[in-house]
């Protein structure tokens, strides 16, 4: 089974990833998983990527989630094809170039492959400098809009995570644990009725 956590940038996709993963391998499965690949892109700079960068990213997403599906019950992504082909679009669009034609067929093929696709919501707090990320809080809100737009228009099926109740790490740990636990539920529940079909 594979579950992606996505949204846009600075939102505790990662922190939430964690949590999940270990959620899952505390009830006895095998659990792998794939970090955030924009993390380790050698082509990616400030948080933002050229062509070649998006193009990588896309492909090595893909890659690394097929390489873990071999070997666990259950694969947690930090991020998606689909909110890295939202970035990708983002930087053709701003290029004035059309995307390649192979780009959105390629990312709803793949998108099916997804038994859960859970949605973080905006929240300015994880809007750090870390070199990775980058801090602009309009670029982040217009791809939360673009990734929201395209889940609705191609009829993605995702569940939306709550808003961030505040900035006190405290309140971000205990958010995540208990985010962790809600998708935890629906995972092992829909896991029990697949074996019991």
């Amino acid at each position: 089974m594979k579950i992606a956590i996505i949204g846009s940038h600075g939102t505790f996709k990662t922190t939430l990833t964690y949590f999940l993963a270990g959620v899952l391998k505390s009830r006895a499965r095998t659990v792998g998983l794939v970090s955030e690949v924009a993390g380790s892109c050698p082509y990616l700079k400030q948080g933002k990527g050229d062509f070649l960068a998006q193009n990588w990213i896309m492909l090595t997403q893909v890659q690394r989630e097929r390489e873990k599906q071999d070997l666990n019950e259950y694969v947690v992504c930090d991020r998606s094809i689909v909110d890295n082909f939202i970035y990708t679009l983002d930087l053709y669009g701003s290029a004035g170039i059309p995307a390649p034609e192979w780009m959105e067929p390629f990312t709803l093929s793949h998108a099916k492959s997804y038994n859960f696709i859970f949605k973080t919501p905006l929240t300015r707090i994880g809007l750090v400098q870390d070199g990775i990320r980058n801090t602009e809080y309009e670029w982040q809100e217009k791809i939360d809009k673009m990734l929201l737009k395209f889940l609705r228009e191609k009829e993605i099926k995702y569940y939306s995570l709550p808003t961030v109740p505040t900035d006190k790490k405290e309140d971000i740990i205990d958010y995540a644990m208990r985010q962790a636990q809600y998708m935890a539920r629906k995972i092992i529940d829909m896991d029990v009725q697949t074996n019991l079909i």
